[in-house]
């Protein structure tokens, strides 16, 4: 065997093995299945099925910390919205990055929903100074069997403690949520709070 057979073989194997690996590549990891149909990854909320999942998601898998404040209104309101109570006196409303990129010009555009994934997160403090004594929490996962209206509902104390479990699928919430600016807004009512 002479030593440009040998470089044809080696150059046979190499193409093969190249051959394979971008197989491999394209049909492996990146989201597809066996059949080479895309699958899109599951948003962060749809496997949430305890309140300690949920708490996990908002503190550590999609933290809180990292949310925007809600655009177009003050970082910290006070006062109550039309037919509520809840989230007194001074909350600061913000949104995970799902929630944010549904936005146009800061609002939702009309006849539009909020994307599974998205995050509406309220920290509800005793004055303007003061640090969370309350976590309100909305995540969007509509096919979730413990969503209301398409949203899981909950609420904690800073540490994780249940105030309101995910578990009651918002059932002391939604009635408030739908009223007003909430139907025409994916039942997030902090767009009345607008400048």
């Amino acid at each position: 065997m002479t030593s440009q057979d040998t470089g044809c073989r080696w150059l046979v194997v190499l193409s093969i093995a190249l051959a394979a690996v971008v197989a491999g590549v394209s049909c492996g990891s990146s989201g597809g299945t066996a059949s080479g149909t895309p699958t899109s990854p599951s948003p962060p909320g749809s496997s949430i099925r305890t309140d300690a999942g949920l708490f996990q998601l908002i503190t550590q898998t999609d933290a809180f910390g990292r949310y925007t404040v809600f655009p177009n209104a003050e970082e910290l309101t006070t006062g109550r919205l039309n037919g509520s109570e809840a989230h007194r006196p001074v909350m600061r409303v913000s949104l995970n990055g799902t929630a944010a990129g549904a936005l146009q010009n800061g609002r939702l555009p009309s006849g539009a929903r909020f994307p599974d994934g998205s995050i509406v997160f309220k920290e509800i403090r005793p004055s303007a100074t003061a640090s969370p004594t309350l976590y309100a929490v909305m995540v969007k996962d509509s096919a979730n069997s413990l969503a209301g209206n398409g949203w899981l509902w909950a609420e904690y104390g800073p540490t994780g403690s249940v105030t309101f479990s995910v578990s009651n699928r918002g059932s002391a919430c939604t009635s408030c949520h739908q009223r007003e600016q909430g139907p025409p807004n994916d039942l997030v009512r902090s767009f009345e709070r607008q400048r």
